[in-house]
């Protein structure tokens, strides 16, 4: 049979048996069009996976909403933020070895005059999506990553916005992101030099103290900032960076990231003290958070508490007075951005029994900033104004909650309006199709001072507005992950239909007495059909404004899908000779078809949860020392080895994805191999008579004369084949009747 070689490395088969010209020329068409077929995957490929920014980085921000203006007066004139960069809530909260708590300042705050608890972020944890959701309320612009966090591919509005003036000082990768633009802002940063990751970091945070002392300083003779400072709705910002380089450096369990904690509580206690004696009229707020936490290993970015809990601190004007636990678990059930749940139960080292904790979202500071100021929430935030922390009147509370709720509405709006103008098919979110009956009727209650329902219908309210902004962000996920699942399933089988057709003989055994017959009766039709369905969809998807790429994903998954129809006299010949099959082939392929899936499904979800291993590894002990014994059926050691190295290796994905360091572990580890490797040669030495063992510790008695092993097969006969072993020292010949 004639043919050459093809792109799988295998023959190419010719269908007439003979070595013709035409077959010649048929080989060399399949090398072109497998040319082609490469170049088509890669673009196929490129112009697909673009398809996951506009499916989970497409922006969430809007624009041309109007401000909600709150209708109750600022509780402080001034509000000064303290994010400690990298700070872990629970190296922040917990004593040290010795029993001492590292910030003991912040711990009076909470016991004597503030409030408390864990700020929830969402990944990714990093330091620019953390203050974005700390400061403008949102999480951030998924676009940003393109520009690697480092510049803001969307204006957004911020607490610094709606400020009369904002000072900050801090690192030059955060600090310009908010007030680089901002013409009522002062702010300054040091060099990106500064930020040495072989020394002890700290100095960074004493370096943004220093530049806020000398500003309150400088105001003593410089007439015009002392009466800036003077103003309401003032924000003052120290981004205290230590933490997260002191943790990357030297990891949070070291001594220096541990005591930069010190530092930190030392920096806001000072920074109180500065603020009280300038200002002396009891008007300020404090808030002291952290953008993002910090992992054993020194690294942050995913979604495990180490990088999600930050420590929340919220003292001074507005501010609630410590409380004691309430047994009323309002939000129970309920579960933070970071899929942790409410209520969770504080450690005990933390040493706060008796002292409500308030958990929040890293987002739903930015309303609480806002709140404790008297200014308009950021109209792109998303954040819930936590109440448990304000402290305003019954009526100013429900006034608070409604402004925030307003906010958040005129997102969903705005994103409802934005999306019925360019849609032929609108469907609207139906829970909010009569919000403005709502809207009246909470009105109406606190009109007639009914506070408690107008709180309740608001919160019901907030909640209904951010599920209608997350349906309108996902609004075409069901068209764009339809169109690429297609895509790759159509793929898929025009590789399946190019291998039959190039690398068997079914299409010259089957297909092509079918063709002689068919042969140009639909040629053109289908070619015909895709263009129309192509222009169509492009059309369709023009007149409601998509994104270019949209096209291409249409474009690309029409065009795959009209070639396999192209094929359809070799599908439905492929298709009868499978149904004159046997049953029993259609039963093993649709049970490798099951068992491939199966895997699958078990490969993508082990990245979730890795405990799915285990149950592998256990299962796989089982099994192999059955087989084990059948195949060795007079040793039950080797099965019983099987079965527990199985069983030992099922523990280790129940362990901590994350272990600190640890000297003790590396050294048993070592001495356990050492004794693995003796044990191994000990067996070695003392079963060399034992058959069972060589295949297992992969013993060789015969050393091989030639690195691999040859056979010179040859036929006598329809009946007989001789075989020649060359591998042996002797040569022998083996006679074979099939």
């Amino acid at each position: 049979m004639g043919g050459g070689e093809g792109i799988l490395g295998g023959r190419i088969t010719d269908p007439g048996g003979s070595a013709s010209s035409s077959s010649s020329k048929r080989r060399k068409r399949i090398k072109t069009r497998e040319r082609w077929l490469v170049l088509l995957g890669i673009v196929l490929h490129a112009v697909y996976m673009l398809s996951i920014f506009d499916i989970y980085f497409k922006t969430p921000i809007v624009h041309g909403m109007d401000p909600v203006h709150p209708r109750f007066s600022a509780p402080a004139k001034r509000l000064v933020l303290l994010v400690a960069d990298g700070l872990r809530a629970d190296k922040f909260f917990e004593p040290d070895s010795e029993g001492n708590y590292r910030a003991p300042f912040l711990r009076t705050v909470i016991k004597e005059r503030g409030r408390w608890g864990v700020s929830h972020a969402r990944p990714p944890t990093e330091s620019r999506p953390g203050h974005v959701a700390i400061i403008a309320g949102f999480y951030e612009d998924p676009s940003a990553v393109t520009k690697g966090w480092k510049a803001n591919p969307v204006e957004f509005d911020s607490v610094f916005n709606r400020s009369r003036h904002t000072f900050s000082y801090g690192s030059p990768d955060i600090v310009p992101i908010f007030c680089g633009a901002l013409p009522h802002s002062t702010w300054n940063t040091y060099p990106h030099e500064f930020e040495d990751f072989a020394t002890d970091a700290s100095f960074l945070d004493e370096w943004s103290f220093d530049q806020f002392q000398n500003l309150l300083h400088y105001s003593n003779e410089d007439e015009k900032l002392h009466h800036l400072l003077q103003q309401d709705n003032l924000v003052i910002f120290l981004h205290l960076l230590g933490c997260d380089s002191n943790g990357h450096a030297h990891r949070p369990f070291s001594p220096i990231y541990l005591n930069n904690v010190k530092i930190v509580d030392s920096i806001a206690e000072k920074v109180y003290g500065l603020v009280e004696d300038y200002f002396k009229d009891n008007r300020s707020a404090y808030v002291f958070t952290a953008d993002h936490g910090m992992s054993d290993k020194g690294s942050h970015g995913d979604g495990h508490p180490s990088n999600t809990d930050t420590p929340l601190v919220v003292w001074g004007a507005g501010v609630k007075a410590p409380r004691p636990v309430s047994s009323n678990h309002s939000h129970c059930g309920l579960r933070f951005v970071d899929d942790h749940l409410h209520d969770t139960v504080t450690p005990t080292e933390w040493g706060f029994e008796g002292i409500e904790r308030v958990d929040v979202n890293q987002a739903d500071i930015a309303p609480l900033m806002s709140t404790l100021l008297g200014l308009p929430c950021p109209i792109n935030s998303v954040g819930a104004l936590p109440l448990g922390y304000v402290d305003l009147v019954e009526a100013e509370e429900v006034e608070a909650l409604l402004a925030n709720t307003k906010q958040i509405l005129n997102q969903f709006m705005r994103k409802s309006q934005i999306k019925e103008s360019h849609s032929l098919f609108f469907k609207p979110f139906k829970p909010l199709l009569h919000y403005s009956s709502i809207l009246g009727k909470i009105e109406q209650l606190i009109v007639t001072r009914d506070y408690e329902g107008a709180t309740k219908l608001s919160e019901d309210l907030r909640y209904l507005a951010l599920e209608g902004l997350h349906y309108f962000q996902t609004y075409d996920w069901v068209l764009l992950m339809t169109i690429v699942t297609l895509g790759y399933i159509g793929w898929m089988v025009y590789l399946f239909i190019h291998v039959v057709e190039s690398y068997t003989s079914f299409i010259g055994n089957v297909v092509t007495k079918e063709q002689h017959v068919n042969q140009g009766k639909s040629f053109g039709k289908v070619p015909l059909f895709g263009c129309v369905f192509v222009g169509g969809f492009s059309l369709l998807l023009l007149v409601e404004h998509a994104p270019p790429l949209y096209h291409a994903y249409g474009a690309m998954t029409i065009f795959l899908w009209t070639q396999i129809l192209w094929k359809h006299q070799f599908i439905r010949a492929l298709w009868k000779n499978f149904c004159r099959k046997k049953s029993i082939g259609a039963f093993k392929l649709l049970a490798a078809c099951l068992v491939s899936i199966c895997i699958l499904e078990f490969l993508v979800n082990s990245f979730m949860d890795r405990k799915l291993y285990t149950w592998c590894f256990l299962i796989a002990g089982v099994v192999s020392s059955i087989y084990l014994h059948q195949l060795y059926p007079g040793s039950l050691g080797i099965p019983a080895f099987m079965w527990g190295a199985c069983w030992c290796l099922s523990i280790f994905t129940l362990m901590p994805a994350e272990i600190p360091d640890n000297t003790g572990l590396v050294v048993a580890s070592g001495a356990l191999i050492i004794l693995i490797g003796a044990a191994g040669r000990w067996l070695e030495i003392w079963n060399k008579q034992n058959k069972y063992w060589h295949p297992l510790l992969n013993h060789n008695i015969f050393k091989e004369k030639l690195p691999l092993v040859f056979h010179l097969q040859y036929s006598r006969n329809k009946d007989a084949k001789f075989y020649y072993d060359l591998q042996n020292p002797k040569c022998n010949m083996d006679l074979v009747f099939d």
